[in-house]
């Protein structure tokens, strides 16, 4: 019974460290997170009204900033052109919202938000933290839309423009079109061979 004990402790630390290691982002997918500026909008309420405004604020953001933050072609320099734009980014989302007839406004942030697995027509985007462009209508209590502007995968564009700006690596995670759940301590043991799992 004494030894039952004592294989206990260290066969339960050993198994929560796998599992914690388990959920770490692969090497590709941390670097995706670290060169990617995800655009966020979220409507005010799930009305049509609001929704149809909320269309008509991405649209005007995407003419208005979208070659702007495309041609940029490090991921540092996107969030330093994100963060100086927040107040015109703001000011164009206003106006769209004040020619539409709406009295509540928008506000804009760069921040790191929690996304889910997005999967698009030729590739999907990794679950994990992002740095993003949010902008909040009134509230924003509706659903919301988002995709990525740095990159400029916001277009049909995405595989072409993708190899422009994404490691090898970032592109096979990306242009494979789906997510397979990769284990962390998997990965380090087999590199530690030289072996891919």
């Amino acid at each position: 019974m004494k030894n039952c004990r004592q294989l206990l402790i260290p066969t339960l630390c050993i198994l929560l460290a796998s599992l914690f290691l388990a959920v770490l982002p692969t090497d590709a997918e941390a670097e995706i997170y670290n060169d990617t500026v995800r655009l966020h909008i979220l409507a005010a309420s799930d009305s049509e009204e609001d929704q149809t405004v909320k269309l008509a604020v991405r649209d005007a953001l995407l003419n208005e900033f979208g070659d702007r933050l495309s041609a940029v072609k490090d991921p540092a320099e996107a969030k330093r052109l994100a963060q100086e734009l927040l107040p015109e980014i703001r000011a164009c989302a206003n106006r769209v919202l004040m020619e539409n007839g709406f009295s509540y406004g928008a506000e804009v942030t760069l921040t790191e938000e929690d996304y889910p697995t997005r999967y698009y027509e030729d590739f999907s985007m990794p679950a994990g933290r992002y740095l993003s462009l949010r902008v909040l209508l009134g509230g924003g209590n509706g659903h919301n839309w988002w995709c990525v502007v740095f990159p400029p995968l916001c277009t049909s564009l995405a595989c072409e423009k993708a190899e422009e700006y994404y490691s090898f690596s970032e592109r096979e995670l990306i242009e494979r079109g789906d997510v397979t759940v990769r284990f962390k301590l998997l990965e380090m043991l087999s590199s530690l061979d030289g072996k891919k799992p």
